[in-house]
């Protein structure tokens, strides 16, 4: 009786919601028919195309819907309101429909090939090595392809026969830089004096002789030249070498800083750069120091050093001979006495012509910047704490015999295959050892076994089928975080079951994160999801925008986002904060740009906007920058950035058979004005209608991503010394969306942005950005559902950064693809 009495009820349940579901069809019908049936739809939305039910060609469009609708967009006030009861029972039937799809089978994704980032961090770990290498051995490796700004996008990063040689020959010079083989190289010591300093010239002329330090020291008079030892410019052997450099600041304050560019609240540095690895030291005023340097150097690497600095670059077009003329203001102003004598000696030019008292060429010879001097230095090497050296010991031995090499090899293939090894698998490398033994001997012969092991597809390319499934968690665990291969101990927690669990995974996230091994993750992903490497594509203008060029500032707006991210993530923020804080982290050339005051020098440091324009990602150089032209700003440029990059929303592009008659825009003066005109073609207006007001809010921002109240112009191009000046015409950064929600200002945009939908909605969209990122490859729509118990693990922890990356690589979508 009581199956009988359920199955009753069940059919009249279902009875019910079929009934409910034709209703709420017809409100579809009713509301959207009209723009979106027949032959020319509006925003490439069908619903001839929608179907009663979802399946695999149509789910795009019922998730578009069911976006539209939630958020106001559908239908717009034209076609009639939905009241709240209307639309909740419209929302209710898309749901359940929704929840009645069957995603296909989600398939494993194929392998892909590591990029030139993953490849340097990979092959260092494998051989138990600080890095590649300082020879450079992976420069010439092919660049990688960008997909949206991912470099880990599994169809982008193509590989070929010449991927293969270019490996070959990198992976030989990492290998014979780690293991050498041979006699001792023998030791000596440099002694460098002043003179013996010389300047890397960058004059095409390479009869001139390079320039000299003095008896009295090497002074960096040209922050862009490169400063090395006459008798030691490279190693000429790999080992340890002990560096000592002998050097002091001078005369850091002498100057104005608004003539140099250099801010009297940074300390002179001096860089050492070694291959690709660098170290800047600051150095005290007036101070003589010895930086002490114990570095594994490289055979044929080369020594390097220079006065890092973005200042000196301000006169002229930024040549650093023109800065000399400070030195004519300085005594003009500090010492005219001084300045009145030495006028009457200076010479004129070769060919006759008399220069003016300040001209440049007049004051070389009396220049006193901020710089650093070298007053000498030692260098010894190489030398060995060992012979063979440690990190040969730890890789096969002290005295490796032939007949162990597969004991040696075991462990090599272990870490570069991510996994253990099958019986039998490193036969064929070992019978290569063996067979090129009596020819090579036993050192040089295992060289060739690791660099088979290192050019084999299970180093080379990731994900691939010869894991199993915690192998292969493992793996991308840490390629996502750390860019390398697994550690053992990481290995060691999978196979025991640590992280089976999201409370597993977020404990070894925060546990990386405390321990900065996650720092790769930390730089990687951000430029990747916020298109970082790009914000130089159409730079402002440089005879226009001085200050962006000449203080590198984009490379300040660079470090402002990843610093920004970097916090949020340690101090695990609610997502949401990336677009809704109020405060960044800023130096003295950033709040030049951005109009603020409080930064002192060119270090980053917290700043609290307070007038509700700036913060966060929607207030950075680095969006506002990259998302403009190079006079103009492109408000449909940020438009599509704000949609794709923080909201996950794809608008449609123009359909390619639509013939687009250009508008008469002649009497337009405002870019508003423009789109406005090119909107009343009706093959635009619905699309944009939508996509406009996600970029009007972003016209006060100039291109190099200053504030404006009213349009700029560049009078008189041809004198490339005029700045854009402000019009009379004032800025209308106001719209309305479809919604109806209407912002007069950034303000009111930001507030928008702020609101419960749209925070739900950015979350989602990271989550997918991280998911694109970890796998190679973005989101299918099918995975619509599991998207959605992501986010609701997010909210259950109010949306913090640590937790929504733990749910998401606890997910099926990280753990299964």
């Amino acid at each position: 009786m009581r199956v009988q009495n359920a199955l009753v009820l069940l059919f009249l349940i279902c009875l019910g919601l079929h009934d409910t579901a034709r209703a709420d069809q017809t409100l579809l019908e009713q509301y959207c028919s009209d723009c979106h049936s027949g032959s020319n739809v509006e925003g490439d939305f069908s619903l001839d195309a929608f179907g009663p039910s979802p399946t695999d060609a149509n789910l795009r469009e019922w998730l578009g819907a069911l976006d539209r609708i939630k958020t106001g967009e559908m239908p717009p006030p034209e076609a009639g309101e939905l009241d709240d009861a209307e639309r909740t029972k419209l929302l209710g039937w898309l749901h359940h429909r929704l929840a009645s799809f069957e995603p296909p089978p989600r398939k494993t994704l194929p392998p892909r090939r590591m990029n030139n980032r993953e490849f340097a961090n990979s092959i260092a770990d494998v051989l138990l090595i600080e890095d590649a290498g300082t020879h450079l051995p992976n420069d010439d490796l092919i660049g990688d392809s960008l997909h949206h700004g991912f470099d880990t996008h599994g169809e982008t990063l193509g590989f070929s026969k010449f991927h293969l040689e270019e490996y070959i020959r990198a992976i030989r010079k990492v290998v014979n830089s780690t293991i050498l083989s041979g006699p001792k190289p023998e030791s000596k010591r440099y002694d460098i004096s002043p003179r013996e300093i010389l300047a890397a010239s960058t004059n095409q002329n390479i009869k001139r002789a390079p320039r000299r330090g003095k008896a009295t020291g090497f002074d960096f008079l040209d922050p862009r030249l490169l400063a090395y030892f006459e008798s030691f410019s490279s190693a000429p052997a790999s080992g340890w070498y002990r560096i000592n450099i002998r050097c002091v600041a001078l005369d850091r304050g002498r100057y104005d800083e608004e003539d140099t560019g250099i801010y009297d609240a940074d300390p002179i540095r001096l860089k050492v750069v070694m291959g690709d690895r660098k170290e800047t030291f600051d150095l005290p005023d007036d101070q003589v120091v010895t930086i002490e340097l114990e570095e594994w150097l490289a055979r044929e690497t080369r020594f390097r050093m220079l006065h890092p600095t973005d200042g000196l670059r301000l006169l002229g077009n930024g040549n650093f001979k023109f800065q000399n003329r400070i030195t004519a203001y300085y005594f003009k102003k500090y010492e005219p006495k001084r300045y009145a004598e030495l006028v009457p000696t200076f010479q004129p030019a070769p060919n006759g012509r008399k220069r003016g008292p300040d001209d440049w060429h007049n004051w070389v010879d009396l220049w006193m910047g901020p710089r650093p001097r070298l007053l000498g230095a030692t260098v010894e090497g190489p030398f060995f704490k060992s012979w063979p050296p440690e990190r040969q010991i730890r890789l096969i031995g002290r005295e490796p015999s032939i007949a162990d090499t597969e004991a040696i090899l075991k462990p090599i293939a272990t870490r570069a295959w991510r996994r253990e090894l099958r019986d039998g698998e490193l036969d064929d490398i070992i019978s290569l050892v063996q067979t090129r033994a009596p020819e090579l001997g036993a050192i040089d012969a295992l060289k060739e076994g690791i660099v088979a092991l290192l050019v084999s597809p299970e180093f080379l390319l990731l994900g691939g089928e010869d894991l199993s499934p915690a192998e292969r968690f493992a793996s991308k665990f840490s390629t996502v975080l750390q860019s390398s291969i697994p550690s053992p101990e990481l290995r060691a927690a999978v196979e025991r079951g640590d992280l089976d669990s999201f409370e597993g995974v977020r404990r070894e996230l925060q546990r990386s994160l405390n321990q900065n091994e996650s720092d790769s993750f930390l730089q990687a992903f951000p430029t990747a999801w916020l298109e970082l490497n790009d914000i130089n594509f159409m730079s402002p203008d440089p005879d226009h925008f001085h200050h962006y060029h000449r203080k590198l500032v984009s490379e300040d707006m660079v470090q402002e986002a990843l610093t920004f991210f970097e916090h949020a993530v340690k101090e695990n923020l609610p997502l949401p904060e990336l677009i809704t804080a109020d405060y960044s982290f800023i130096n003295a050339d950033l709040a030049k740009v951005y109009g603020v005051e409080g930064p002192q020098g060119s270090a980053l440091e917290k700043h609290v906007f307070t007038d509700g324009r700036r913060g966060g990602f929607l207030g950075m150089g680095a969006f506002l920058t990259s998302t403009a032209d190079s006079l103009s700003t492109s408000p449909i440029h940020r438009a599509i950035c704000v949609m794709e990059n923080f909201l996950g929303i794809h608008p449609v592009p123009p359909p390619s058979d639509v013939e687009i008659t250009e508008p008469d825009v002649r009497q337009a003066k405002t870019i508003k004005e423009i789109l406005e005109a090119h909107r009343s073609d009706s093959n635009c207006a619905s699309c944009h209608r939508r996509i406009d007001p996600f970029g009007y809010a972003f016209e006060n921002y100039g291109p190099d991503g200053s504030w404006r109240d009213r349009y700029t112009t560049i009078e008189d191009a041809s004198n490339k010394r005029r700045r854009p000046k402000e019009q009379g015409i004032a800025i209308d950064s106001g719209a309305t969306f479809l919604s109806g929600y209407a912002y007069k200002d950034i303000r009111g945009f930001r507030e928008w942005m702020g609101t419960e939908m749209n925070q739900e909605r950015f979350v989602r969209c990271f989550i997918s950005k991280l998911l694109t990122y970890a796998n190679g490859a973005e989101p299918r729509p099918s995975d619509f559902a599991e998207i959605d118990r992501i986010v609701s693990v997010s909210a259950e922890h109010d949306y913090r950064i640590v937790d929504t990356l733990a749910a998401t690589i606890d997910s099926p979508l990280f753990r299964e693809q």
